[in-house]
């Protein structure tokens, strides 16, 4: 399980010499302030931005929140040391529905057998559409043998109901690559997100995949030597965000879904975790400013022919101890 978690971490994430980069961005005009809830991790806590920031969760590690279409609830990740769990909670925070169960019962903490119950539960999404959740799990059903059992491979998990368990997807696991941070169409009848694909024995490559739920066609999307990651389907349903590194440069990039290929849209170098506005007129990222990660914006516009330029960046919020690679979530209110 070590081994899932070391390559969770380095999904998204700038180099640590982008630190120290020079700030010689420009802070573009003032436009339409951007409005709405955005859910976002700091300090282990899911807060909330509306116009200020405030703390939802406590005594909680938690990651990767993500609203329900009403906004009367959220889900996230509770995080704990050799495992994690799925939760809904109501808009306070509190818990409503343990959606995962990879908490591993009855055996000694951090033994052999206990490691190969413990599962991964990461990178929920709700569905447009209505109660349903898509995320990655490592959770294969395994109970007895152990043999290959650390090092299984992360897949897309389905949640229809609450009444009955989450489920691989049987195309994402006939796929056999490993799968994370799915990002689901407006209607809910797709799915955009990364798949690692091997590169050597020791190296792998992230890239952007999609997939028809209906149909189980998937296909690939992106594919850059140093890497995309983060897919961010739009709310219109003809453009994905996602993010794309060149070297030490990590910036937004649109991936249309019709005609066309694939391109940049910043010019930042620090920019992870896109999130579209839900008018789809901007959309918001994390940058590094002196050291920190803030939350920054750009304002969209589309040419005759559809394609999408954008604004100079410009400061959306800050928090102390964001966690960018949690993301956010922005629904309307």
């Amino acid at each position: 399980m070590v081994f899932v978690l070391s390559l969770l971490a380095a999904c998204g994430q700038p180099d640590a010499d982008l630190i120290n980069k020079p700030d010689t961005r420009e802070t573009g005009p003032v436009g339409a302030d951007p409005s709405g809830e955005i859910l976002f991790v700091a300090d282990g806590n899911v807060m909330r931005w509306d116009g200020s920031v405030e703390r939802i969760t406590k005594d909680v590690t938690a990651e990767s929140p993500t609203w329900a279409p009403a906004g009367d609830r959220f889900a996230y990740v509770d995080w704990h040391d050799g495992w994690s769990d799925i939760i809904v909670a109501e808009r306070d925070g509190d818990l409503l529905v343990r959606v995962t169960a990879n908490e591993p019962v009855g055996y000694d903490p951090y033994s052999l057998e206990w490691a190969c119950i413990a599962n991964w539960a990461i990178d929920p999404q709700w569905s447009p559409t209505g109660e349903q959740l898509i995320f990655s799990s490592d959770d294969d059903g395994y109970e007895f043998e152990c043999a290959s059992r650390l090092s299984d491979p992360m897949f897309l998990f389905y949640s229809e109901t609450w009444d009955a368990p989450p489920y691989i997807l049987p195309s994402a696991e006939a796929l056999d690559m490993p799968q994370e941070d799915p990002s689901l169409s407006p209607d809910g009848n797709d799915v955009a997100f990364v798949v690692r694909q091997d590169v050597t024995d020791t190296l792998r490559n992230t890239e952007i995949w999609t997939m028809d739920l209906n149909t189980a066609a998937a296909e690939l999307l992106v594919t850059h030597p140093d890497g995309a990651y983060d897919p961010a389907w739009g709310p219109v349903g003809g453009y994905i965000a996602y993010v794309q590194r060149d070297g030490a440069s990590n910036d937004l990039w649109i991936a249309p879904l019709n005609d066309g290929d694939p391109y940049r849209l910043t010019s930042d170098g620090t920019v992870t975790s896109p999130e579209w506005s839900p008018d789809g007129s901007q959309i918001a990222f994390f940058r590094l400013v002196d050291g920190a990660f803030e939350a920054a914006y750009v304002d969209i516009t589309a040419d005759a022919a559809g394609v999408l330029s954008a604004s100079a960046p410009k400061k959306l919020f800050s928090s102390d101890h964001i966690q960018p690679d949690s993301g956010m979530s922005w629904r309307a209110k």
